[in-house]
């Protein structure tokens, strides 16, 4: 009986921050919107910069680079070019998630809540 209104005590005090948490929630909303993450694949052929809000912001191709890299005749080097622009976005994307991931856990703790679990925002 006493656990359940312990529960129904710590349910009350998360009520009463609920509008102090929801506005810290669209500060870091806003915050992983302005962190930027880089990544490059080729030698710099190709270099994508995506926000931790998990959006590409630019994808940036080398045409010097590149073109020491790959023959525009050849099939094999432009599914090569595909895979460099390909790797770039997806390694942006993991350094994203990172960042997002301790952002967010970072933000919980000053909130004083548990963090958030590791597959929040995918794996």
């Amino acid at each position: 009986m006493f656990d359940g209104l312990k529960n129904l005590a710590g349910m009350a005090s998360i009520m009463k921050d609920l509008p102090k948490m929801q506005a810290r929630l669209e500060e870091v909303k806003k915050e992983l919107a302005s962190l930027r993450v880089e990544s490059e694949t080729g030698g710099g052929a190709v270099r994508v910069i995506a926000t931790a809000d998990l959006k590409i912001e630019s994808i940036q191709i080398d045409p010097a680079v590149m073109g020491t890299l790959v023959d525009s005749n050849s099939p094999e080097d432009h599914r090569m070019a595909e895979e460099l622009v390909a790797g770039a976005v997806n390694t942006a994307m993991e350094r994203a998630k990172d960042v997002a991931k301790d952002h967010l856990a970072a933000a919980a703790r000053d909130m004083g809540l548990p963090t958030p679990p590791a597959g929040l925002l995918g794996s």
